[in-house]
């Protein structure tokens, strides 16, 4: 990602560029925060919709699938996510990975509505670590999990197939202890 490369892209000439941007550092972390906000926008309405049909793990396997590049829409967006996570890789933000932090507090809500946890509508409050250390734990593992099936399905294409991995996904939640039968989170 260059000043030039990007104006050449936008049609722009790089002094326009640089009139709004000092320097590549400073068009790089606007680009990473416009990915992050067009990602919370296309896939957050998807997340949020209610789930009123299925079990609890076909609910949350749902919602979790939503950050599995399953089909084509879901890769190019898992390919977005790719590369601001390479740029963040580059350019550690100093109070940490803003998507890193996103993916936790998801992974912990659905771990907390799977164990009964009343959901935390504060996204600030979602951020932090939950009461419940088996939430924690649960979540960190989801989080290995998916992040582990979507490098797969993306470097190892034809090794492990959406269905294969929706099915490893879902045997996984199912291992979630303390599971209660109705999560107010997904209604």
């Amino acid at each position: 990602m260059t000043v030039r490369g990007i104006a050449a892209e936008a049609g722009w000439s790089t002094g326009s560029l640089r009139h709004y941007f000092g320097n590549q550092h400073e068009l790089q972390a606007y680009v990473v925060r416009a990915a992050t906000e067009t990602l919370h926008r296309r896939v957050l309405p998807r997340v949020q919709r209610p789930r009123t049909e299925g079990s609890v793990v076909d609910r949350i396997a749902g919602i979790v699938e939503e950050n599995l590049p399953l089909d084509a829409e879901r890769r190019e967006e898992y390919a977005l996510w790719a590369a601001v996570v390479e740029w963040e890789r580059h350019h550690p933000p100093e109070n940490g990975s803003v998507t890193w932090d996103d993916q936790r507090a998801l992974y912990r809500q659905c771990i907390a509505a799977m164990r009964g946890h009343e959901p935390v509508r504060d996204p600030d409050r979602a951020a932090h670590p939950h009461p419940d250390p088996q939430v924690e734990l649960w979540a960190a593992l989801l989080h290995t999990f998916v992040d582990g099936l979507a490098s797969q399905l993306v470097n190892t294409p034809g090794e492990l197939s959406p269905g294969t991995a929706a099915a490893l996904l879902r045997s996984l939640l199912e291992a979630v202890p303390g599971q209660q039968p109705d999560p107010h989170a997904l209604q």
